[in-house]
């Protein structure tokens, strides 16, 4: 009898709407923070971050997915730091 496939050890891939803001809160300790978007504020995790958390820092421009967890409420994935914009 061929064996049931097992499930992936990494978390479940969701895809959320492209979404932009600022770092407004970092809680080192934690390991979490929230970014002030247009839509209103958004947590993350340091697991939802694409680069080393502890480059983030308050104000830093940063893009996300914004996943709308009906449990506990908005929340960023794939957060990684915006592009500079060119100066002219």
């Amino acid at each position: 009898m061929p064996r049931p496939s097992r499930a992936s050890a990494s978390k479940p891939l969701y895809s959320g709407t492209a979404s932009n803001g600022r770092i407004k809160t970092i809680v080192r300790g934690q390991g979490t923070g929230i970014i002030s978007a247009p839509s209103g504020d958004v947590f993350f995790h340091k697991s939802d971050v694409k680069a080393s958390f502890l480059d983030l820092a308050v104000g830093d421009r940063v893009v996300f997915e914004l996943l709308d967890d009906t449990i506990s409420g908005p929340r960023a994935q794939n957060v990684r730091l915006a592009q500079p914009r060119k100066s002219r």
